[in-house]
């Protein structure tokens, strides 16, 4: 099986706030196979007008990737009744922000450890 994105282990990323909680984004595809077990991947789709402001937050974003975050808890999504999908929609000035910040996943776990909750995990 071929690798599908960056190895998170590897990667730096931004500290970004999003649903006043700290996360760890990138603009790159991750690979789920490197997600270390206890953390939580979902993708942001950025607006239709190709402004760059990030618009939903998704188990999967096919069309208008922005980026991943990485999370030491999951994130509430909901259902999409079209398609059975879960997401959630992001008001980018109130849920989210860039903190202007960089950390490796190491250092972010260790500030951040996984939290045990019911959610999609590795």
């Amino acid at each position: 099986m071929s690798r599908c994105g960056v190895d998170i282990r590897t990667e730096n990323f931004e500290i970004v706030t999003v649903f006043d909680h700290p996360m760890l984004f990138t603009c790159l595809r991750c690979d789920r196979d490197t997600l270390p077990k206890g953390m939580y991947l979902c993708e942001i789709r950025h607006d239709d007008d190709m402004q760059g402001i990030p618009c939903e937050i998704a188990e999967r974003i096919l069309v208008n990737h922005w980026g991943t975050v990485i999370s030491n808890k999951p994130v509430e999504l909901t259902e999409r009744l079209s398609n059975g999908k879960r997401y959630r929609l992001i008001n980018e000035e109130t849920d989210w922000n860039y903190e202007g910040v960089l950390s490796t996943l190491q250092e972010y776990m260790r500030k951040y450890p996984p939290q045990k909750e019911r959610g999609y995990e590795r």
